[in-house]
């Protein structure tokens, strides 16, 4: 049986033309307030006509990352705007970057300020303007939709009572199947009609009007009349919702998801899919790939030639590591201690100035004189670059830690893994060396409950900061 994609709607494919429709008149309208005197405008507009195309496109990945192509009836106004705010930032950031490594020419300033803002203000405008305009609609008794909801418990009070409060959402309650009456008498939720026990769910199909079907039932004790229901809402080709909340989990999202025919409930505590994941391995690879190209050449074999002649030993230092879901890579660095560091550990066991199963002491011996610059300046970081490139590290994430570290880990502690480990991390800005290992695992952890594009974006501005003001590792 063939996979069933879903159709573009009118309202996406008129929002996807208006968006573009959009983004063409503030450019144009860039163009031409900035357009030097005695410059022609079309010399201005075919320059910068690259722009254009690369934002609309990052635009329509970012925005349909964040629901902004859908009808979206059951989110804010707020929720709204922070979508297409960060949308726009991301699109623009995003932009600017692909043209200033692969643009041959400069785009001005001032082009960019008033395209950028103007870009934003108006998509955040028109988005809310839709919004304002479907909403008064639903409240006129239009585009609303037809709600049948089968179950009678506390779920669905509170499910009727959040539908009800919100007009808006466009959504109209058919009536409530359950095989007990008295359990629904006992609701006590006004203008809330009751239809029938889950039998009459096929007359309710064919002789009303049903647009989607909300089931609120227990699974274990209704497994079987969940499972007729949901043929028979199949065969009449009407949505079915399942209400989601099977396991008391805290952190973990839930979304739909398929493999080929087969559903599944998801149930992940970090971003699996979407728009923001491609642009953030895009990320990696066109700042990896760049410095690679612009130092690996002359300044790795600078670096080395100084290792070198500092310390007997190789300049750089490759270690097992632990990244992605517990897979085994090999980390490398330039060497920052002498030759034998690693044995010279256990000897030095007792200076531990960490806590938690890390190791780190403040003057520590074993470091070089030119493996402490390295570190200040956290030049011994760029070779894993090439780390970053293969892909078994990112940009921005928890640092990659030693397996014998992961085996002190508590249950809880092993989630940090649960992401590509990164050159810098949210750790690395917030206190470098200075923190205790509880306070660095919930700050990684953190990052990964509350990852966003935007975020790497400003943890790689602070790391820059850091690094220029000499705060590095030590």
């Amino acid at each position: 049986m063939p996979t069933l994609k879903r159709q573009a709607g009118p309202l996406t494919i008129g929002l996807v033309l208006a968006d573009a429709l959009i983004a063409t008149a503030v450019y144009l309208a860039a163009c031409a307030a900035t357009l030097p005197e005695g410059d022609p405008l079309t010399g201005l507009l075919t320059a910068h006509a690259g722009y254009l195309a690369a934002f609309v496109i990052a635009w329509w990945l970012v925005a349909t990352d964040e629901g902004l192509m859908a009808s979206q009836r059951n989110i804010s106004i707020a929720a709204q705007t922070y979508s297409a705010i960060k949308s726009g930032v991301i699109a623009l950031a995003a932009t600017g970057f692909l043209m200033a490594f692969f643009s041959r020419g400069d785009i001005d300033r001032p082009f960019l300020v008033f395209f950028g803002l103007g870009s934003i203000s108006a998509l955040v405008v028109f988005r809310l303007f839709v919004r304002f305009a479907l909403w008064a609609a639903r409240r006129s008794g239009f585009n609303y939709r037809e709600i049948l909801i089968v179950g009678a418990n506390d779920r669905v009070k509170h499910l009727v009572e959040v539908i009800q409060a919100q007009p808006h959402f466009g959504y109209h309650l058919v009536g409530v199947l359950d095989p007990d009456r008295e359990r629904f008498d006992a609701l006590d939720v006004p203008e809330l009609n009751y239809i029938g026990p889950i039998e009459d769910a096929e007359n309710v199909l064919r002789d009303r009007v049903v647009d989607e079907v909300y089931i609120c039932l227990p699974i274990r004790t209704f497994y079987k009349e969940i499972v007729s229901l949901a043929r028979l809402c199949e065969g009449a080709g009407v949505p079915v919702r399942m209400m989601a909340d099977l396991f008391p989990l805290h952190v973990a999202t839930r979304r739909a998801y398929q493999l080929e025919d087969i559903p599944f409930v998801s149930l992940s505590t970090v971003p699996e899919f979407g728009a923001s994941l491609i642009l953030k391995r895009g990320l990696d690879l066109v700042v990896a790939g760049t410095f690679l190209l612009l130092l690996a050449w002359w300044l790795f074999p600078l670096i080395a030639i100084i290792i070198k002649l500092d310390s007997r030993g190789p300049a750089f230092f490759p270690q097992d590591r632990v990244g992605l879901n517990q897979r085994t890579f090999r980390m490398v660095k330039f060497r920052t201690m002498i030759q034998g560091a690693e044995e010279a550990r256990e000897k030095l066991a007792e200076k531990n100035e960490a806590d938690g199963p890390v190791f780190k002491i403040k003057d520590d011996p074993r470091i070089t004189r030119v493996g402490r610059w390295l570190r200040k300046t956290s030049l011994d970081e760029l070779p894993q670059l090439t780390n970053v490139l293969i892909g078994d590290m990112s940009l921005v994430g928890p640092r990659p830690p030693l397996r014998s570290e992961v085996e002190q880990y508590s249950w809880d502690q092993r989630r940090r893994l649960s992401v590509r480990p990164g050159i810098t991390g949210l750790q690395q800005v917030s206190g470098r060396s200075g923190l205790t290992f509880d306070e660095w695992i919930d700050i990684d952890l953190a990052y990964i409950d509350h990852w966003n594009l935007l975020q790497d974006w400003r943890i790689l501005l602070r790391t820059a900061q850091v690094v220029v003001e000499g705060r590095g590792a030590t």
